[in-house]
């Protein structure tokens, strides 16, 4: 299928229509719009395809397409690209970023690679917002192309996303009431659904600020900025024990401690913790062109104080250096990401 040019030459039309503006303010002149009618008229094509529709508070987008096979398949067709137009049409309005994302720190004001993590799996689990108020108002078949022209009305999705993000607020100040008891992991099971419902308000603004007027995301209330950092606070202070089961795991356990300090996870081989890193290691390598390979298969079981196996995965880390120690070190690195990746997956899969 060959995707028509058509709707590009409408685009300064629809950017207008997008933001609300009068037809005079679309950049075209009142010959222009007249030649462009006239070369669809000459084509066969509807005149909305070149001039879309100017109506405040709508927005507007064309798709077209080339039939091949199956008309009723083409219109169809049409029709996504139409809304892909719309919403590409809408992203032009914006201006800078407009999203809601809070940084996750810890007490000093860095963000851990467990915090960052655990946010980055949480927000992969949404699911996308859509603009449901979207339709098609208008498709035809012309000359062997397809056209569709979709409308969105802004007002109804900007109130329709306002309603779900206090739906949202509303779950969150009762998690504000929520004075969890126990260990660190205990007051985590409890409180980690928080960042979830973070993430999906988040989704709301974000699209929100899509579709608004005003281009504007509706902000994080301080309360929920601070419950949010509560969860984050219970992440930071998360103790982590490693236990080296085998020869080889032992003898690369500084190395590997190191790594998983230096990523700003807190380790503590003595004392109570509230996870246990259960590791075994093998050990390859080989030498080709001047660089060292350092191969390290890592099985690991997450556990729980109470040695409840929480998660168990079993990967290969690699490092390359023209140095053998760097290549062994680095390969210690990769071993330690693999950790804290499967950590928050934990974190975020098994504990909500």
């Amino acid at each position: 299928m060959v995707i028509k040019p058509l709707a590009l030459l409408a685009s300064t039309a629809m950017l207008a229509a997008c933001a609300g503006m009068p037809s005079t303010d679309t950049g075209q002149t009142a010959a222009q719009r007249a030649e462009a009618a006239s070369l669809a008229a000459l084509n066969g094509a509807p005149e909305w395809s070149v001039n879309p529709p100017h109506r405040s508070g709508m927005a507007y987008g064309v798709g077209s397409i080339e039939v091949i096979g199956d008309a009723a398949s083409a219109v169809r067709r049409a029709g996504e690209l139409a809304r892909i137009d719309l919403v590409s049409q809408l992203r032009v309005t914006i201006s800078g970023d407009f999203s809601s994302i809070t940084t996750e720190t810890n007490a000093s004001g860095q963000a851990t690679s467990v915090q960052r993590r655990v946010q980055q799996k949480v927000r992969s689990q949404v699911a996308e917002v859509t603009l449901d108020e979207v339709i098609i108002k208008e498709a035809s078949v012309v000359n062997g192309t397809a056209y569709a022209l979709a409308e969105l009305d802004r007002n109804a999705a900007a109130a329709r996303l306002r309603q779900q993000i206090t739906e949202v607020e509303q779950q969150l100040d009762q998690y504000a009431q929520v004075q969890p008891e126990g260990d660190t992991l205990q007051q985590l099971r409890v409180m980690l659904p928080v960042l979830n419902l973070l993430a999906e308000r988040q989704a709301y603004a974000d699209k929100l600020a899509l579709v608004a007027m005003d281009n504007k995301a509706a902000p994080l209330l301080a309360n929920h900025r601070q419950l949010q950092q509560r969860v984050l606070d219970l992440l930071d202070t998360l103790v982590v024990k490693v236990n080296f089961s085998n020869a080889t795991a032992r003898s690369m356990s500084g190395e590997l401690l190191q790594a998983l300090t230096s990523q700003g996870l807190k380790v503590q081989q003595a004392g109570s913790y509230d996870l246990l890193f259960d590791v075994s290691a093998e050990r390859s390598n080989r030498t080709q062109d001047n660089r060292y390979y350092a191969f390290v298969k890592a099985r690991v079981q997450i556990q729980d104080a109470d040695q409840r196996v929480l998660s168990s995965f079993s990967d290969t880390a690699r490092g390359i250096s023209g140095l053998e120690t760097v290549a062994w070190q680095k390969a210690s690195e990769a071993v330690a990401e693999k950790l804290q990746t499967e950590l928050a997956n934990t974190l975020a899969e098994r504990l909500m």
